[in-house]
């Protein structure tokens, strides 16, 4: 990663391998060790909804930080690779783009098998956050492909108030504060989340938490909003660590609470990747298993 901040948070919760700061851009690829497996999240920014939806044209560059992942793929060969991105990459550009992606990560350089699959942390790994997204998985070995099964729907047990922290720092209140006018006719739900769009207010009618989003961490409007027995407040930073899914002694630095919101917005629903990761482990030894048999 990139990001400082990031590797402050990381190195804090893992002994080793200390997170290496750099741009994926500027990486000599020699220099990476043989891996059998290679996780990534493009930045979904240049195809979500949310944005300007400019793909591969993304002005910053974003976008074609998915040819940095693939240069990866060509040159080191890994078993298997496991990517994320925002639902809209399916759809973005009538199609074109998702049919570029799935037709280099298939092609003859590359020479993977792939299955993809959208689905939303509320459905999937019971979080209550309404967050679509999707997950592409490939191997080089086609029966283990084959293999692969994507995790199926299950029963959202969990709400809002399950994730909520019960002792929370008053700066977290729009109590006395000007947007509390605002707001105040608006929030008057327990256990639902709101969202502030700057000029009125938006109700989660679903139960769930809507998105959140890396821009939580650049203005408060996009924190989500929720009414407890003090008062109306934004989430902190551990409840969208929380809704993300990490467990309880997973570690926040002290860092400033823009850094934490954004870290948590950037990340992955841990449930969801804890189960595919698992369905790649199953269909990868499933495959060695059925080689073995083969040779006996």
């Amino acid at each position: 990663d990139f990001d400082a901040d990031c590797k402050i948070t990381f190195d804090l919760n893992f002994d080793k391998p200390k997170l290496t700061l750099g741009d994926i851009r500027k990486l000599n690829i020699d220099e990476i060790p043989d891996f059998d497996l290679l996780l990534a999240g493009f930045p979904c920014q240049p195809f979500s909804i949310a944005g300007y939806q400019q793909g591969f044209n993304d002005e910053k560059g974003r976008g074609n930080l998915f040819f940095s992942i693939t240069d990866i793929l060509k040159a080191k060969k890994p078993k298997g690779f496991l990517l994320e991105n925002v639902r809209n990459l399916e759809t973005h550009d009538e199609g074109n783009t998702f049919k570029a992606i799935t037709n280099m990560l298939e092609s003859k350089d590359l020479g993977y098998f792939i299955k993809y699959k959208v689905m939303n942390s509320s459905e999937y790994g019971n979080v209550p956050q309404c967050r679509e997204r999707i997950y592409i998985v490939g191997f080089l070995n086609e029966e283990t492909t084959k293999a692969f099964r994507f995790p199926d729907e299950t029963d959202l047990t969990v709400s809002i108030k399950d994730f909520l922290e019960s002792n929370v720092d008053e700066k977290y209140y729009y109590n006395n504060k000007p947007l509390y006018e605002k707001i105040k006719d608006h929030v008057t739900k327990t256990n639902t989340a709101y969202q502030w769009r700057r000029i009125y207010v938006r109700e989660n009618k679903s139960n769930v938490c809507p998105t959140l989003t890396a821009n939580m961490g650049t203005g408060g409007h996009n924190v989500p909003i929720i009414k407890d027995k003090k008062g109306i407040r934004k989430l902190t930073p551990r409840e969208c660590f929380n809704l993300q899914g990490f467990p309880k002694d997973f570690k926040l630095p002290k860092i400033a609470d823009s850094h934490l919101y954004k870290q948590a917005g950037n990340s992955v629903t841990v449930p969801i990747i804890e189960k595919i990761a698992f369905g790649m482990k199953t269909a990868m030894l499933c495959t060695e298993r059925n080689e073995v048999r083969q040779k006996e």
